[in-house]
């Protein structure tokens, strides 16, 4: 049986998006505000990074994803992140979430996503936290804060767990893109070093070019 689908208390484990098997990338869009979200955003789909996480983190997260909910349609796969309770998982379904992402491992955040039908990504750092969250149910786990470790420690942990899908996130660079996907990651999670100066009202298409860099590394690791 294909662990990755197994049911878990009559519920199917939810599979990823086609969006992120295809890219392995996804951009975390945190910022103090989000007059810039949108522009941002536009860039990065624009430039065929489409999986977009949204951080409960910046104020109106969730107005800015109903938004680009009716300017992206199906063109993006969009996410909220920093989800770290079961009222706050429904809110972000309820306002069009595609998928939840946490910082740590909450079970209820992960019941939410079960039952709601849509990805859910919670984060651990131990091999105990990372096990526990696939047990409870995630779709990948959330290695983070993944500069730590680095990608050695990602395939040491995958050699006793080799069902357990990997989403390493937090202080990851462009260049650090390839490493990871080589290393057995699904997906990276790429913060700041993406984004730089664009959720400040910064250089938009700088911002594009990057994403363009994160993508190709991405592919050219799976080649």
């Amino acid at each position: 049986m294909n662990t990755f689908l197994r049911p878990l208390s009559g519920r199917r484990r939810t599979a990823p998006s086609e969006a992120l098997l295809r890219t392995g990338v996804v951009a975390v869009l945190r910022a103090d505000s989000p007059d810039h979200l949108m522009p941002a955003a536009g860039a990065l789909v624009d430039a065929g990074l489409v999986c977009l996480e949204l951080t409960l983190t910046t104020p109106g997260a969730l107005e800015a994803l109903e938004r680009m909910r009716g300017e992206f349609g199906d063109a993006a796969d969009i996410g909220v992140g920093s989800v770290r309770s079961a009222v706050e998982a429904r809110r972000s379904v309820d306002a069009g979430a595609d998928f939840l992402v946490s910082p740590g491992f909450a079970a209820d955040v992960v019941d939410e996503g079960l039952r709601a039908g849509v990805p859910v990504y919670p984060g651990g750092f131990t091999p105990t936290e990372l096990a526990a969250a696939w047990d409870a149910g995630a779709t990948a786990v959330k290695l983070f804060p993944a500069s730590t470790p680095g990608p050695a420690y990602l395939k040491a942990f995958t050699d006793p767990f080799p069902d357990v899908r990997v989403m390493p996130t937090g202080g990851i660079g462009i260049d650090d893109v390839g490493p990871w996907i080589r290393a057995g990651a699904l997906a990276v999670g790429l913060g700041g070093a993406l984004s730089g100066d664009a959720l400040h009202g910064g250089d938009l298409t700088a911002l594009a070019q990057r994403a363009r860099r994160a993508l190709d590394a991405a592919a050219g690791a799976r080649a």
